[in-house]
């Protein structure tokens, strides 16, 4: 019977403990950063247009290619009625005759050097005649960069001054992209960016260079600029970018995995360690970050913070904490 009694006596003294994870909270210092999306385009650009109302003879590049300055890009039809073009080279062929001619009569002293340079004056504006012309059909660009837009295809007809192709410097390149109400007071011009491709692991420091003062009466968000150095060429014009702005420096500041508050009637609420038991905090909370959340109030340095089985806590209750980071060694 006593033997009995003991153990009916030890079994009445085991309680059960919820097993928990926990952290030492430790404040901390954290860049606030927000990313948006936009897309590049080039400092310096160049919009090709007609020249004639002719139909396109040829094309020589697509969208994306790298050219250089002074490339052709396509070329109209020189045979067109608005080109002048038979005319002109017809023109040409016979004062380039005429001047060979008396090239050779003036070499042999036939001719005074009045008659020569008279037919080499009519010969050298013929040909002039004839590159305007020439330049007329062909499209070429004054810059070297990459095309951005093709606005044509071949065969198609096109009215004088219609848009051609575009061609962006690849040298500096801007970024543009839209910002919410609540979040724009933390842009300033001068201000630092980074941009950083979608596919691939390059980035680029960027430069705050205009902030719009008004929002847009559709989209209600606000335009920012921001130039870029793109020397080494890692990015083109027209490539969809995510822009990293650091909107502010929390320091000293409590931050703690989103999990671990808990929504009680209303409340934000964690639990942490105290003596071997559960104690609930009601807490405030701050800036959310990427999965994490900071804590204003509610929280203090060296609390022990349940990070994993909160959610079956309850006040008072006796808990076994099987792994606790940051503890001092």
């Amino acid at each position: 019977m006593v033997v009995g009694c003991s153990r009916k006596e030890t079994k009445a003294a085991v309680v059960r403990k919820a097993v928990v994870q926990a952290r030492v909270v430790r404040p901390t210092h954290r860049d606030v950063v927000r990313t948006y999306t936009g897309s590049l385009a080039g400092v310096r650009q160049a919009v090709l247009r007609a020249r004639l109302a002719e139909a396109v003879d040829s094309i020589f590049v697509a969208e994306g290619d790298t050219v250089t300055a002074d490339q052709v890009l396509l070329v109209l039809d020189k045979y067109g009625a608005s080109s002048r073009y038979p005319e002109t080279l017809s023109l040409f062929r016979n004062a380039e005759k005429q001047y060979k001619k008396m090239k050779f009569l003036y070499e042999q002293g036939a001719v005074s050097e009045t008659q020569f340079d008279a037919v080499k004056t009519d010969y050298e504006v013929k040909k002039a005649s004839l590159d305007a012309v020439e330049r007329l059909v062909r499209v070429q660009t004054p810059i070297a960069g990459v095309v951005t837009s093709v606005t044509v295809e071949q065969g198609e007809q096109v009215a004088l001054g219609q848009e051609l192709a575009t061609v962006a410097a690849t040298d500096s390149l801007r970024v543009t992209f839209e910002v919410n109400e609540r979040e724009i007071p933390s842009f300033a011009v001068g201000g630092q960016v980074l941009i950083r491709s979608q596919v691939s692991d390059d980035t680029l420091s960027g430069r705050i260079v205009s902030v719009a003062k008004s929002a847009d009466p559709v989209t209600r968000t606000f335009e920012v600029e921001a130039l870029c150095d793109n020397t080494a060429g890692a990015f083109s014009p027209g490539q969809f970018v995510r822009i990293d702005h650091i909107e502010k420096t929390l320091t000293d500041a409590i931050i703690v995995p989103r999990q671990v508050i808990l929504e009680r009637e209303g409340q934000a609420t964690a639990f942490v360690v105290v003596n071997g038991t559960a104690e609930s905090r009601n807490v405030e909370l701050g800036t959310d970050l990427d999965g994490s959340v900071e804590v204003v109030s509610g929280l203090h340095s060296g609390d022990t913070l349940v990070v994993v089985g909160q959610e079956y806590l309850k006040d008072s209750m006796a808990v076994d904490v099987t792994t606790l980071e940051g503890a001092a060694r």
